[in-house]
């Protein structure tokens, strides 16, 4: 991992702008009631979703094999949030609200409205986080995203020459999202601005994984605030045409003689995000984590449901019951590593 502690010192104390009275004491009582739940083998809900994941497109430019809208295996239609609807979404969930993820599936920048989007929450001081894949970074869309007050930005590089990038990221130009990376670092410089916070993800695969040293040094080089070194999830439908890294520190399987692939660590019976966020697609069906990428578990849509309503209605408190019950009944969470810790 790289990051520059002068960014991260700067980047830490900004997010205390973002910690009101309100949302502190939203999130205790959420994390109250999580331990409660545990206890007592039933779902108690004391507070407001504290995090959200909003899709602001379902769409995207690339061919990710191991994604589902890439590998085309999703059966929803992909689309765009539109910025009545999250406007929505805010006035439901806010003051409470602390965190936007602005990313579900789909590549983000795709949304032709998303500085109207990206404001709308900045007015509403929410710490902000998207998520891309590079390819849409012109001066001018990094412009925007400066202004409009975009508190996070991560951007994905999985490869340090063409090759090996486009081995996962098929149909992408890596030179395209350098210079992307290249034109959102001036334009924080010019607008004397210390945020997005620019973070690099390098999803580590076996082809890839003898570039960490080098990606080290080029961000460095570069100027970004930090590097993320992810651990790869894999899925039936990849046709195996990514490989997970020799390295298994690297890893979030453990290794074995069949190449079956097993999540590290015990899977218990809880996870917090079922009482602490959840996830809106682009045209405003509830899932109650990203791993239900198809939105078979959707407790509602917030189009005609408050939010509100939906946290805790009957769908999504059985929801939560199964989970506290047998979790690996679940079929989503096979594959996740939430709750695989004893404490969260």
């Amino acid at each position: 991992m790289w990051i520059s502690k002068k960014q991260m010192i700067a980047h830490a104390y900004s997010v205390l702008y973002y910690l009101r009275y309100k949302r502190l004491l939203n999130i205790i009582k959420l994390v109250a009631s999580f331990y409660l739940s545990r206890i007592i083998k039933k779902p108690v809900i004391w507070g407001s979703p504290w995090s959200l994941s909003v899709e602001p497109s379902g769409q995207c430019n690339l061919q990710c094999p191991e994604c589902p809208v890439g590998a085309g295996v999703l059966t929803r239609k992909g689309g765009m949030m539109t910025p009545k609807l999250f406007e929505k979404i805010l006035n439901e969930s806010s003051p409470q609200l602390s965190y936007i993820n602005l990313y579900f599936q789909g590549e983000p920048l795709l949304n032709p409205k998303l500085d109207q989007i990206i404001k709308l929450a900045s007015q509403k001081n929410i710490y902000t986080t998207l998520s891309t894949n590079g390819h849409q970074l012109s001066s001018a869309k990094c412009k925007s995203l400066v202004l409009g007050g975009l508190t996070k930005l991560i951007i994905s590089i999985d490869g340090l020459t063409q090759k090996s990038y486009s081995k996962y990221r098929k149909g992408g130009n890596l030179e395209k999202v350098k210079q992307g990376i290249n034109n959102l670092i001036q334009e924080r410089q010019i607008l004397k601005s210390k945020t997005p916070y620019l973070i690099v993800q390098f999803i580590v695969f076996k082809h890839n994984e003898h570039e960490i040293p080098e990606l080290r040094k080029w961000c460095s080089q570069m100027g970004i605030d930090k590097l993320e070194l992810k651990t790869a999830q894999f899925y039936n439908f990849g046709h195996e045409e990514v490989q997970p890294p020799s390295n298994n520190k690297y890893s979030r399987y453990l290794p074995t003689q069949n190449n079956k692939l097993i999540l590290k660590g015990k899977a218990h019976n809880h996870c917090f995000k079922q009482w602490g966020s959840t996830v809106v697609s682009w045209d405003g069906r509830i899932a109650p984590c990203c791993y239900d990428k198809d939105l078979v578990f959707s407790p509602g849509n917030i189009k005609n449901t408050s939010l509100k309503e939906i946290w805790i209605n009957d769908s999504l408190n059985q929801y939560r019951m199964q989970i506290l019950k047998n979790k690996n009944a679940i079929e989503i969470c096979k594959n996740c590593t939430e709750g695989r810790k004893w404490l969260i």
